[in-house]
C-alpha cells in the first residue's frame, strides 16, 4: 500500500512538472562578444505562419502581443514581418518533405530578408531575429486532440558585417489549434519566457 502510494505521489509529481512547462529552448550557439543590451530595435522575421494549418490562427497574434512585450520590458523595440505578408509568402506554395524528424518545407528565408531590407534599413534596426518552424508532426500519445509538435529555431544577427548568428536556439512547442486562449497564452508564455531567460541570462 505504501509503494503503491508513492507511485502515485511520484506519477502525480511528473504529470503536474510536464503540464506546467510544455515547450524548451535549448541554446545552440551565442558569439563571445555579443551583448544582449546592445540589441535596440529588433526586426523579427516570423515564418510560423508557413505551418498555419499546424500552429493554429490564434497562435500567431498571441505570439507576436507576447514577444513583443517581452522585449519592450529590456528596452527593445520590435517590427515584425510574418511570412505571408511578404511579397514572397504571398503566392508562396511548396510541397511537404517528410524525414524522421518529422515534416518540413523548403522556404526561401534569405530571399525574403533580402527583399525587405530596405524596410529592415527604415527601422534602423540593429538586429534581426528569424523565427522558423523546421519540422512539424503529429504527437502519438495526443493524435485524438489533434495535438502537434514543432521544432522552432530563433537565429539572431547584427544586420551589419557578417550577419553571423550571434545568438541561437530552438524550441519544442507543442499546439492545438482548437484550444482554449488560456491555455494558449500559457503556452505561449512558456515558449518566449525560455528564449528571453537565455537570451538576457548574462545580463
Amino acid at each position: 500500500m505504501r509503494r503503491i502510494g508513492l507511485a502515485i505521489l511520484v506519477l502525480a509529481a511528473l504529470w503536474l512538472s510536464g503540464c506546467a512547462h510544455r515547450s524548451t529552448f535549448t541554446q545552440e550557439k551565442r558569439q563571445s562578444d555579443f551583448q544582449p543590451a546592445e540589441i535596440q530595435e529588433l526586426y523579427i522575421y516570423a515564418f510560423l505562419d508557413a505551418r498555419r494549418e499546424y500552429m493554429g490562427e490564434a497562435l500567431f497574434p498571441v505570439l507576436q502581443k507576447t514577444l513583443s512585450a517581452r522585449l519592450q520590458a529590456h528596452g527593445v523595440n520590435a517590427h515584425w514581418l510574418w511570412f505571408e505578408d511578404s511579397p514572397v509568402g504571398e503566392h508562396f506554395s511548396a510541397s511537404e518533405q517528410g524525414s524522421s524528424e518529422g515534416y518540413g518545407k523548403m522556404i526561401p528565408v534569405p530571399l525574403v530578408l533580402m527583399l525587405n531590407k530596405q524596410q529592415e534599413e527604415k527601422t534602423k534596426a540593429s538586429h534581426r531575429l528569424v523565427i522558423f518552424p523546421k519540422t512539424v508532426g503529429l504527437t502519438g500519445i495526443h493524435q485524438a486532440e489533434r495535438e502537434y509538435y514543432a521544432s522552432l529555431t530563433w537565429t539572431l544577427s547584427r544586420v551589419t558585417a557578417s550577419e553571423a548568428p550571434v545568438f541561437k536556439g530552438s524550441s519544442i512547442f507543442y499546439s492545438r489549434p482548437r484550444r482554449a486562449t488560456e491555455d494558449l497564452q500559457r503556452d505561449v508564455d512558456s515558449l518566449v519566457d525560455d528564449f528571453i531567460n537565455e537570451l538576457y541570462a548574462d545580463k
